[in-house]
């Protein structure tokens, strides 16, 4: 998304007028910013990605677990709000009950080679 969103700026060339039209805009910095997202690829908490001070992964990281999703009251926990807001974590969590976490795993890379996103998840919640 942000490598589309990049390209469409550059397309319509708005670093040449929209000077004119704003100045609460500092372009420069909002290209920096925007390079940085499409260029990065975070590899997963698992993988040391993320956040460093996520309680999340602290949380589970000091326990000695793989992840959070193998605690039976993973649900409950009150560390979830953030990641409740933003992702279908009810739902992965039923799926990786279903069919355990490795094979949810792959599933989730197959969503990202078939370039899924979650932000129809965070529209629905937005109406």
């Amino acid at each position: 998304m942000a490598s589309e969103l990049k390209r469409f700026v550059q397309a319509y060339r708005y670093g040449e007028w929209i000077g004119h039209v704003t100045q609460t805009i500092e372009f420069d910095s909002f290209m920096k910013a925007l390079s940085w997202f499409a260029n990065s690829n975070c590899s997963g908490c698992l993988q040391g990605g993320g956040m460093p001070n996520c309680e999340v992964r602290n949380c589970y990281k000091e326990k000695g677990l793989e992840n959070c999703y193998s605690r039976k009251n993973f649900l409950k926990c009150e560390k979830l709000g953030y990641q409740k807001e933003t992702h279908e974590v009810d739902e992965s969590y039923a799926r990786i009950k279903q069919i355990g976490y490795k094979n949810w795993l792959k599933e989730q890379e197959e969503k990202a080679t078939a370039n899924f996103d979650n932000i129809c998840f965070l529209e629905k919640k937005a109406t």
